[in-house]
């Protein structure tokens, strides 16, 4: 199964999908930020990365631009809930146009989820 860093400031989110990743067989990495998931990625080769857009100390669209310049880079799936001066959809676009394989707004579904990184 694959290697993946989940990425995001919600620890309800966290361990909600750290736990459903686990079950799929997957082995989870975490991280409560951009900056704390990019020192993960400095030590440890991902399949896959989940992230957030929108967190403390470095975002999410600064870990896309970070992945987008190095040489091997894993697959990548940014998602987002908005929030009350930032558009959603915009912000998932953007993630887009900067690398991300996959975008997905949040609440995210399980079943879909599971869809979207079998199919990577």
């Amino acid at each position: 199964m694959l290697r993946i860093l989940l990425i995001d400031d919600d620890t309800q989110i966290t361990g909600l999908l750290d736990n459903f990743l686990v079950r799929e067989g997957h082995t989870v990495f975490t991280a409560c930020n951009g900056k704390e998931g990019l020192k993960l990625v400095d030590t440890v080769t991902f399949d896959l990365v989940i992230t957030d857009i929108i967190m403390p100390e470095q975002d999410g669209l600064g870990v896309l631009m970070s992945l987008k310049n190095r040489p091997i880079r894993p697959k990548i799936i940014a998602m987002s809930g908005g929030s009350t001066s930032l558009d959603q959809e915009h912000l998932l676009d953007m993630a887009k146009l900067i690398i991300a394989d996959v975008v997905i707004n949040k609440p995210i579904q399980l079943s879909y989820l599971s869809v979207i990184i079998n199919g990577m």
